[in-house]
């Protein structure tokens, strides 16, 4: 079986053809007069270097004890903009100047006040570099975390705009060990359907919906986050990848997709290619993962299918299954078996908001 890599669809067309390390101040790069540049996310784009402090009341404004501390490593000197989106009522924002570069730590003070006692989650922003933290308020005062809060609805893939899932590669791609994903607030209509944008900390961009109780894709025929194909079509197919009311053994397919390019070792072929869901389990065998047992949990087996151009014969390129939960929607991806197993596991309990 290929080895299974990244997909990335940032510039992918959907319509045919979203106080450390001190230096000396450098003027060769502008100085002070230029912008600072910087990361927020570690070497793998990792965001666990924000730290959200105070506590949070609805309809209590924002006091001197709410800010966050944010590690930012600056690669240049000059001034900085660090900001966030406003969500229930409330953003964060600051600015300076990096007067040398490498590691440093900001406080960024917090502006207005909370409107509903939910878990909300916020985009820090800095020139294009982005890392998301989670806030939540209640009637006397929230707590605040990195996106390990939730609340849950009904949903076996909620599509709400800020909801967030953070997954890990078993084994590695290649540095590519962890990600996350959240849902931001773009919506895309392709025959009648209202599809969701989820943006991941990798650069890709996913497009989901739902309609009486069918979950629905715009995407190629593959499985989230990773690819087997090596070119596809410069447009995206719709297709039902779960279906709340599916008995266990139904089964449903894709529309042919295609042509598509395979590079298998020396051979390259050009074909179509198709995927087959089957419902493997519905609600009854519990699911364990990142310290938290889902009971409510439909196994969907996807197969890839490959016809070769000018044969009459189709293979199965991959099988795997997907672990949809209600109320969190993916927790878990089993792609192949044996040794060429590869895992898109959930690390913590998802933040779904509602």
């Amino acid at each position: 079986m290929k080895k299974l890599t990244l997909r990335v669809f940032v510039a992918f067309s959907l319509f045919f053809l979203a106080l450390a390390c001190q230096k000396e101040l450098s003027y060769e790069n502008g100085g002070l007069s230029g912008t600072a540049q910087g990361t927020l996310g570690d070497s793998l784009g990792n965001c666990a270097n924000i730290t959200v402090k105070g506590k949070y009341a609805v309809d209590t404004t924002l006091a001197d004890s709410n800010y966050l501390i944010v590690k930012v490593n600056f690669t240049t000197q000059g001034k900085f903009h660090l900001n966030s989106d406003t969500v229930n009522g409330m953003w964060f924002q600051d600015s300076g100047y990096a007067l040398t570069t490498g590691t440093a730590y900001i406080k960024v003070p917090g502006r207005g006040k909370p409107l509903l006692g939910i878990s909300a989650t916020f985009t820090l922003g800095l020139n294009g570099n982005y890392c998301s933290f989670t806030i939540i308020s209640t009637g006397t005062g929230g707590a605040s975390s990195g996106g390990t809060g939730t609340v849950a609805g009904t949903d076996y893939f909620p599509v709400t705009t800020g909801s967030l899932w953070k997954y890990q590669y078993i084994p590695k791609l290649s540095t590519i060990d962890t990600f996350s994903v959240r849902v931001v607030p773009n919506l895309v209509t392709v025959d009648s359907l209202s599809y969701s944008q989820f943006a991941t900390t990798l650069g890709d961009t996913f497009y989901f919906s739902k309609k009486n109780g069918n979950y629905y894709a715009l995407s190629t025929i593959d499985f989230d986050y990773t690819f087997l194909f090596d070119s596809v079509p410069s447009s995206f197919i719709t297709y039902p990848f779960l279906k709340e009311s599916a008995n266990v053994n139904d089964s449903w397919e894709t529309p042919q997709y295609g042509i598509v390019k395979l590079i298998t070792g020396s051979t390259t072929e050009y074909g179509m290619s198709k995927a087959i869901f089957t419902i493997k389990s519905k609600n009854t065998v519990p699911y364990t993962i990142a310290g938290k047992t889902y009971t409510n949990v439909i196994n969907v087996q996807r197969q890839i299918i490959f016809l070769p151009t000018g044969s009459q014969t189709s293979r199965i390129l991959l099988t795997g299954n997907s672990y949809y939960a209600k109320g969190y929607g993916l927790i878990d991806q089993v792609l192949g078996s044996g040794n060429q197993t590869q895992y898109v596991s959930i690390t913590q309990t998802p933040t779904i908001l509602n």
